[in-house]
């Protein structure tokens, strides 16, 4: 089974990253996706973003989407302000917040 974790880190490749993620998993269905936004990308994960109905989507289709804690410390976004189902890590993964 194959493994992806995508970082999403500027504003300007959110939809870019949404639609190579979307791409990915009509090629490869059984992939586990993960989709790490952090860095000024991290607007994207937060109610009412642009790109929530999208994000939504690709959860449905089992994508995991993770918004670096410490992008939402830095912006002052809260848990509650995630779009439902989004989880939310220690950017062990990126480092460079």
């Amino acid at each position: 089974m194959l493994k992806v974790v995508v970082q999403v880190s500027d504003i300007n490749n959110i939809d870019q990253a949404l639609t190579s993620c979307n791409n990915l998993i009509n090629e490869i269905p059984d992939a586990v996706v993960e989709v790490v936004f952090h860095q000024s990308a991290i607007s994207a994960v937060v109610k009412g973003s642009n790109v929530e109905g999208r994000i939504r989507n690709l959860m449905k289709r089992g994508v995991i989407v993770v918004a670096c804690r410490n992008s939402m410390r830095s912006r002052d976004i809260s848990e509650d302000q995630l779009i439902d189902g989004v989880k939310n890590s220690q950017c062990w993964r990126c480092g460079d917040c």
